[in-house]
């Protein structure tokens, strides 16, 4: 089995193809090497298996390139199964593959296609890309209809495995009061958490409007804002011109997310598209509700008033009144965190995840053999 992954950077898809990759070493049962489409800076990601980048730090990707370097990857390490790892994988996966019927590709669908793409030629292109796959994994029930109806995947082809986590990797190494004194942060703060890359799609300028209309009610409020990307500079500009510098910190990307979970009390996600984030599992298995948009998979991971609060999608006002609320109630939110826990390591822990995805890359194996 071959993984190609974007970018060695510390991102959910990558962060899942890890964990993935981890628990199927585990059993025994597949042979696995990970493709790096491209190096990205530190903290980097370890993979637990043999590793191949196709291009040299601070080397810009090139399609052709990229895609020459990985058709001869193929050829040198003759896969049964390519599982790729987001749509940019899968966009060089089905290129590296053109005139050729093996090996099988498993595309996982982590989201919903930018609106620039569900229609005109790039629809038809990224049609042409996703139908490239034997077999279409989706991160969430929600994604099934545009994957069928707007780029024309047939649904026998579709099999919906959500998003898994492995538990063990959220295991803290230090405890929490240690690790808010060296975050400089009381015991008695109320701490917000925000956990992912500034993107567009994140809407971390959401995040910072939340804490302006939170921060005044809530007594020792401070905001965590974890994570790095192109919008960083828009984000510390924004901090700083809502008057928010001392409660709310940008701390950039972090290789040690266990403890900060550990460290807070409530995550806050205002992504305006998602699939299924890993970030809200992660904090569901680590006793931590979630206050976020009901959007994607998201409402599939936190039930609305039991481990976590919903909102619309796009009401600021009742975002950050649910934000407010886990912040000043600490009983129902612990109650909430508790609840998160044992539901997100009932259905969403890797060893519950592993299993359907072994079992498809056996059926896609002997399809290759065939």
């Amino acid at each position: 089995m071959l993984h190609v992954v974007a970018t060695s950077q510390r991102r959910g898809a990558e962060i899942f193809a890890r964990d993935l990759i981890g628990e199927l070493k585990s059993l025994g049962l597949v042979e696995q090497t990970v493709i790096v489409l491209r190096e990205g800076p530190a903290p980097r990601l370890e993979f637990p298996v043999k590793t191949r980048s196709l291009t040299d730090t601070g080397e810009s990707i090139s399609l052709s390139r990229t895609v020459l370097r990985l058709r001869r990857v193929l050829r040198e390490e003759r896969p049964d199964v390519v599982q790729a790892h987001g749509g940019e994988p899968q966009k060089y996966a089905a290129l590296a593959t053109v005139g050729s019927s093996n090996p099988r590709i498993l595309y996982r669908r982590i989201a919903a296609a930018h609106p620039s793409i569900r229609s005109g030629w790039r629809r038809w292109v990224y049609s042409r890309l996703m139908n490239r796959a034997s077999a279409v994994v989706l991160v969430a029930e929600s994604l099934r209809p545009e994957t069928v109806s707007t780029f024309g995947v047939p649904d026998d082809r579709i099999v919906a495995i959500p998003r898994g986590v492995d538990p063990a990797r959220l295991a803290t190494t230090r405890t929490r009061s240690e690790i808010r004194r060296e975050l400089e942060l009381a015991e008695g703060d109320r701490v917000l958490l925000s956990l992912g890359a500034l993107t567009v799609e994140k809407d971390p300028l959401a995040h910072v409007s939340v804490a302006a209309r939170v921060g005044p009610r809530v007594k020792n409020f401070k905001h965590l804002i974890v994570g790095d990307g192109p919008m960083a500079a828009e984000v510390r500009t924004a901090i700083q011109s809502a008057g928010l510098g001392k409660d709310v910190r940008l701390l950039g990307a972090r290789a040690d997310v266990a403890d900060l979970l550990a460290a807070c009390d409530v995550m806050l996600l205002a992504s305006t598209t998602e699939g299924m984030p890993g970030a809200v599992i992660e904090a569901g298995l680590s006793g931590l509700p979630v206050a976020a948009y009901a959007v994607g998979g998201v409402p599939e991971v936190v039930i609305d008033g039991s481990t976590g609060m919903l909102a619309v999608p796009g009401d600021i006002g009742a975002l950050s009144d649910a934000v407010h609320d886990l912040l000043t109630d600490q009983k129902r939110a612990n109650g909430m965190g508790e609840a998160a826990r044992e539901r997100c390591l009932e259905r969403f822990a890797i060893k519950r995840i592993a299993p359907p995805y072994l079992e498809l890359l056996m059926v896609l194996g002997e399809q290759r053999a065939d």
